[in-house]
């Protein structure tokens, strides 16, 4: 019989570490607003993958949109090979406008991204298409459930955790996906920043 009650408390003690453990998680309102989810044309870093269109005021056969290679560079007409990777999206386009300006009198040059792709977030655990997502402008949490076709059937809705590295060190917060579609919440629907990983029990 104390053998019994020893066991009861052993599994007692260990449910309440693990409330503990779990209280201790932040919730997800804490997460530090004055992040940027999607940085600005000035501080955009162009990376592989990443749509771009280069705009050439009154040069119609000079303007399209281009996609940046996995060697890090673009190609446009006259001037050929430009390197884009690891450059904001004004170098970029002051770098085109310098070499325009060789074949085209003081060139306007605009370079607008159209479409990150060299940004990713990451959809793990019991959704029904897991893997790795371009992270598009103001997605939130709802979209990336949503371009991972929804939530399983058997999916823990309550303690959904979104992993983010704040101020460099590896946080978790716990999303609740009823309490957002419910509309309870829906600060929970949080903006993802790049490399933010979802897992879902």
């Amino acid at each position: 019989m104390k053998t019994f009650q020893k066991g009861i408390l052993v599994i007692g003690a260990a449910l309440l570490l693990g409330a503990c453990t779990m209280a201790k998680v932040p919730p997800v309102s804490s997460l530090p607003e004055t992040e940027v989810a999607f940085p600005e044309k000035e501080s955009y870093i162009i990376g592989p993958s990443d749509v771009l269109e280069v705009n050439v005021w009154k040069e119609p056969e000079l303007t399209r949109q281009v996609e940046v290679r996995m060697d890090g560079k673009i190609t446009l007409p006259m001037v050929n090979d430009l390197q884009a990777e690891n450059r904001t999206l004004m170098e970029l386009q002051e770098t085109i406008r310098e070499e325009y300006a060789r074949f085209v009198t003081e060139p306007e040059v605009t370079v607008i991204l159209v479409q990150s792709n060299s940004r990713r977030v990451y959809m793990l655990g019991k959704v029904n298409s897991p893997g790795e997502y371009p992270l598009k402008k103001s997605m939130t949490f709802l979209q990336a459930v949503s371009v991972a076709n929804g939530l399983d059937k058997w999916a823990d809705k309550g303690n959904i955790r979104l992993i983010r590295k704040v101020d460099g060190k590896e946080q978790t917060f716990r999303i609740d996906y009823d309490a957002i579609v419910s509309g309870k919440d829906l600060s929970q629907n949080v903006l993802l920043q790049p490399e933010d990983t979802i897992f879902v029990p």
